[in-house]
């Protein structure tokens, strides 16, 4: 996130959010906690895909007899 926003500014903006002593920035915390722990059932590449070819993937996947185990599954047997 950072070096995407150093490499293309926003117009008009001139100030980003920077690594504080405690801590990486707040956009860097967002993607983090958004992201922990990491437990996919499916990935979809956004920057390669259209919407309607990511939705069809979402949806076939959806419909898959019998479904496994994935990241619900994970999720519900640990202590989070």
């Amino acid at each position: 996130i950072l070096a995407r926003r150093a490499a293309a500014p926003v117009r008009g903006l001139t100030h980003y959010e920077t690594p504080t002593p405690t801590g990486p920035p707040p956009a860097v915390r967002a993607w983090e906690s958004v992201h922990d722990p990491g437990i996919y059932d499916l990935e979809v590449n956004t920057s390669e895909l259209t919407p309607e070819a990511c939705a069809d993937r979402i949806a076939g996947a959806s419909r898959s007899v019998p479904p496994t185990p994935g990241a619900f599954a994970q999720l519900a047997a640990t202590d989070r």
